[in-house]
């Protein structure tokens, strides 16, 4: 591993990872884990991320599950409980779009929807300013034209209520025509989607999540949100790093509807923790998330309980658009129905990654899975930077995961 200079960052506390480490079970490899954690190490020393959990899953089997951080440590304060694998949840924000989207196909396989169906024949009204023509399809692949939150909903008593009707969202006016162009839907496409599942099933969608998914595989946190008891263990969120440029502040609160600094202050609020917000707040372990990866990875089995069938985990992991520079982002991004899609030369997931697939999270947090590496990488943390100088060691260490695990 190379030594990376230390970067100074503004409105960042440098941290030593000294003492703070934790670590749970791990397989034996020949994968160079420790070179990959020292990578780690000095990602956290750069000040960025308060609390930092990596966990990698390779031909099944846990070879790296540790956190370095603490549950709590603000920028500028005492720290509090150092951070566990074992017990400290943390939050996916927008990687939680891969549970809404797989409980879609999920739905699909059941006879209940069709990935091809009219939104508006599953949400009567939608159609209003010319939106007939979107299907579900374009919702699960930000192809459907409405990605800008509507400037008459306050965002804010959204997450704070933990509620947002769906019909508030049909008088959206498109601006592009459906399957046309990339432009990642932040919050939009997946409080739709969640609205369909809801009515195609008659259930809510957390119950629907537990029942249809979840309790079938034994999984003990992952879900939308957590109940009362578990709140004191979801690690906190912090924006870090320099103070945001215009442009990237404009992208947030449209797509959004809130500043970035209030969305973190009340991502660590317990209305948004048990709240269900299908693009947003899903809590869980490294291990349990490296677990649901796992899952896609057999194709819709795990530990001898099959709950998709091959067919519809194809369906839900292979690429349905080309490479674009996406209207909301403004660099190349490829989209599978609900899912990001690795790339060669630009991947989220670091190079020589296409046919990986996966999701980011706001702001680095990223999950995938690498089917010919046959492997599932969870990487989470609470620091928020938006741009920093520091970022290239988060992107470093994804390329040192690329680089040791061989493809098969």
């Amino acid at each position: 591993m190379i030594a990376l200079p230390p970067i100074p960052e503004l409105q960042t506390r440098v941290r030593t990872a000294r003492g703070v480490t934790r670590s749970a079970d791990e397989a034996e490899t020949r994968v160079k884990v420790d070179a990959i954690w020292s990578g780690v190490e000095q990602l956290y020393e750069s000040g960025l991320y308060p609390a930092i959990g990596l966990n990698i899953r390779h031909r099944g089997e846990v070879i790296l599950d540790r956190t370095i951080g603490h549950v709590d440590n603000p920028p500028e304060g005492e720290a509090g409980a150092v951070a566990t694998p074992q017990d400290t949840l943390f939050g996916l924000f927008s990687a939680s779009k891969l549970l809404t989207a797989l409980l879609v196909h999920a739905l699909h396989e059941d006879g209940l929807l069709h990935v091809d169906d009219f939104v508006c024949s599953h949400l009567p009204g939608f159609e209003r300013h010319g939106k007939h023509g979107i299907r579900i399809r374009h919702l699960l692949s930000h192809t459907a034209g409405i990605p800008d939150m509507p400037a008459d909903i306050d965002a804010e008593a959204v997450i704070e209520s933990g509620a947002l009707d769906v019909e508030d969202l049909f008088d959206l006016r498109p601006q592009s025509a459906p399957g046309r162009r990339n432009a990642y839907h932040a919050v939009t496409a997946f409080q739709l989607l969640a609205g369909i599942c809801e009515r195609a099933s008659g259930v809510e969608l957390r119950e629907l999540a537990r029942r249809r998914l979840l309790a079938p595989l034994g999984f003990e946190h992952m879900c939308y949100g957590v109940g009362a008891q578990d709140y004191g263990r979801v690690a906190k969120h912090y924006r870090t790093g320099p103070p945001i440029a215009p442009m990237m502040k404009r992208i947030f609160e449209r797509s959004i509807g809130i500043d970035v600094d209030r969305a973190v202050e009340l991502s660590n609020s317990e209305k948004f923790l048990s709240s269900v917000i299908p693009s947003a707040n899903v809590c869980t372990t490294g291990r349990e998330m490296t677990r649901f990866l796992q899952l896609l990875l057999n194709g819709g089995e795990l530990d001898g309980t099959r709950v998709l069938r091959p067919e519809t985990i194809a369906r839900a992991t292979t690429a349905s658009t080309g490479v674009q520079l996406d209207g909301t982002f403004g660099f190349p991004m490829r989209y599978s129905l609900g899912m990001m899609m690795g790339g060669n030369r630009f991947s989220l997931f670091g190079l020589t990654t296409r046919g990986a697939f996966g999701h980011l999270g706001f702001s680095n947090v990223v999950v995938y899975g690498d089917p010919s590496r046959d492997l599932a990488v969870s990487f989470l943390n609470t620091g928020k930077p938006m741009l920093a100088p520091g970022m290239v060691r988060w992107y470093w260490v994804l390329q040192q995961i690329a680089l040791a695990v061989p493809r098969k």
